[in-house]
């Protein structure tokens, strides 16, 4: 856990909404690069690779360069690997406003942001990925 004082955790509680609504992009966009159900279900375990990766560096560059490792090594589209470095990028801004008004390190509220966005991201594509398979049973079913 990254040492952040509890104002700066308030504050980033208090933009928790924008978080699951950024991971839930993130999600939706991962599915749409993956064409088969079996693809799908297995990218939970690459987008939990990532979230550990956040969660022990303290670096973006160390995380954003193993986001495109993975890309290259063919476990993630790099379509959508270039898209999320982008997207989990654009939440620097968030954190400068975050360290600024509470005297945190902007480096650090940037990462803790990085990290629940992608914890979030993990669960929307768990949800995405059942929700499919219960989908198709339903169909076969009928």
């Amino acid at each position: 856990m990254r040492k952040l004082n509890l104002k700066t955790r308030k504050a980033i509680a208090e933009r928790e909404d924008q978080l699951v609504q950024t991971s839930q992009s993130i999600a939706q966009q991962l599915w749409k690069s993956l064409k088969d159900a079996q693809k799908r279900d297995g990218k939970v375990r690459q987008l939990r690779n990532i979230l550990e990766v956040a969660e022990s560096t303290d670096s973006w560059k160390a995380l954003e360069l193993f986001i495109r490792y993975q890309a290259a090594r063919g476990e993630i589209n790099k379509t959508w690997a270039e898209g999320t470095i982008q997207t989990l990028e654009e939440l620097q801004s968030m954190a400068n406003e975050i360290a600024k008004a509470n005297k945190a390190n902007p480096k650090t509220v940037h990462l803790e942001l990085v990290t629940r966005v992608l914890g979030y991201a993990v669960r929307w594509h768990r949800w995405d990925v059942e929700d499919h398979k219960e989908k198709s049973k339903k169909q076969k079913e009928s």
